[in-house]
């Protein structure tokens, strides 16, 4: 076991393109991934948007829903006095999001909000007091996107402003059925009363004293990335499995009896250690060198260390594939490529290039039987969920379930082979 142990070391010292593949690869991988994705997963979290808006109201109305979208921390207002090919300079991507408030904004809402005061007083019996306009009809707030902006974007102002003009109708109608009421108490405690009637509470329960973490292109892409590199462990081990097989290696140490067994385990505690040194490597790239990016820092959960039964389960699965298909396959022409390959479809179907919920329902359900899944779905465990590590231990069962299977059908491959 030691003697194959250092044999697998020195001829990983010796292939400058494995040590490429297993380190500076998926290091310039999750730098470039981290740094174009950031911009994805910060539409509405992190960018102030600048809000061009032509008031053409006089009114208290036009001014309450400026204030709501200047005192908003996602959007800021730039003011348009000359509206004359406002709409076009919109359309045309100038400014990536218009509003025009019309004229008589204050005014159709004045006179609707008397006229829902009236008829609430004459249900009650009581006399209309307040003068409304039948004829003056309601009036609408234009909203204008440039037609590239990104529909996440679109929505995101656009249940926005719905909020605002809603808390402005409200705030109206208050004040004229403040005028109606007989009870103590103004249009300021009426208006807090009803907004904070059925309003949002963001639930967030800490497990065991550790909150979970906003997910972000870090936080995705460092460990997703690192875990499609530890299963491409399959290139250097099936390629040495079948350089021995072609110079003849492994004949000779299946003459030695007992041999084999050591020396896979030899191989299998040596790559396992490789994986692992790899995997917090490439986590030391999310917590030093990403910041420098000006990307959020890594979070790797309550304790690293927590991470660590599940990094070791994760490479005996990757360990054990990639001898499976060492095992498996006679010529270097048909392991290299279906390896390779097949660990690129796996990270696809696995969530790790993109989150699985923007993928379609089938493609979620192939993902539960990946092992990058599992693999990864642990990671969120610890990382993004703020879990401790015995969440984990389904995500470490699976893993090691798919490694002693393709063990198995490694050594039910070679028996059938020497038999």
């Amino acid at each position: 076991m030691i003697a194959t142990i250092i044999k697998e070391f020195k001829l990983l010292l010796r292939d400058p393109v494995g040590f490429l593949l297993l380190l500076i690869m998926p290091g310039i991988l999750i730098i470039v991934m981290a740094t174009t994705q950031d911009s994805s997963y910060k539409d509405l979290q992190d960018v102030e948007f600048e809000i061009a808006i032509a008031n053409m109201d006089k009114g208290n109305v036009g001014q309450a829903i400026i204030k709501a979208i200047d005192e908003s921390d996602k959007f800021s207002v730039k003011l348009i006095s000359d509206t004359t090919g406002f709409r076009q300079k919109v359309l045309s991507g100038t400014e990536k999001i218009g509003v025009v408030i019309p004229g008589n904004a204050t005014a159709a809402l004045v006179n609707l909000s008397n006229q829902v005061s009236n008829a609430v007083a004459g249900s009650s019996g009581m006399p209309e007091l307040l003068r409304s306009n039948k004829h003056l009809d309601s009036v609408r707030i234009e909203l204008l996107f440039d037609p590239a902006l990104k529909p996440a974007l679109k929505n995101g102002f656009r249940f926005a402003l719905s909020q605002y003009t809603t808390q402005a109708k409200m705030d109206m109608l208050m004040q004229r059925l403040d005028k109606m009421a007989t009870s103590a108490g103004g249009v300021n405690e009426l208006s807090q009363q009803m907004a904070s009637a059925l309003s949002l509470k963001e639930y967030e329960e800490s497990y065991t004293g550790m909150k979970a973490m906003p997910l972000n292109s870090v936080q995705h892409n460092v460990p997703s990335w690192t875990i499609f590199a530890m299963f491409l462990i399959v290139v250097p081990i099936a390629g040495n499995m079948l350089r021995e097989r072609e110079e003849g290696s492994n004949v000779r140490i299946q003459l030695i009896p007992g041999a084999v067994r050591k020396s896979t385990l030899g191989i299998m505690a040596f790559y396992i250690c490789v994986c692992t040194v790899q995997f917090y490597l490439l986590m030391l790239i999310g917590i030093w060198l990403l910041p420098m990016f000006d990307l959020p820092q890594l979070v790797m959960g309550r304790q690293p260390w927590q991470s660590l039964p599940l990094v070791l389960a994760t490479a005996y699965a990757a360990t054990a594939y990639g001898y499976f298909i060492g095992t498996v396959f006679r010529t270097a022409n048909q392991a290299m490529p279906i390896g390779a390959v097949s660990v690129v479809i796996l990270a696809a179907i696995g969530g790790i290039w993109v989150p699985l919920e923007i993928l379609p329902k089938v493609m979620t359900s192939v993902a539960n039987f990946t092992p990058l899944y599992w693999s990864f779905n642990g990671i969120n465990n610890l990382f993004v969920r703020g879990k401790d590590w015995t969440s984990t231990l389904p995500s470490i069962a699976l893993l090691v379930g798919f490694g002693v299977l393709l063990t198995g059908i490694c050594v039910y491959v070679s028996k059938r082979r020497t038999a």
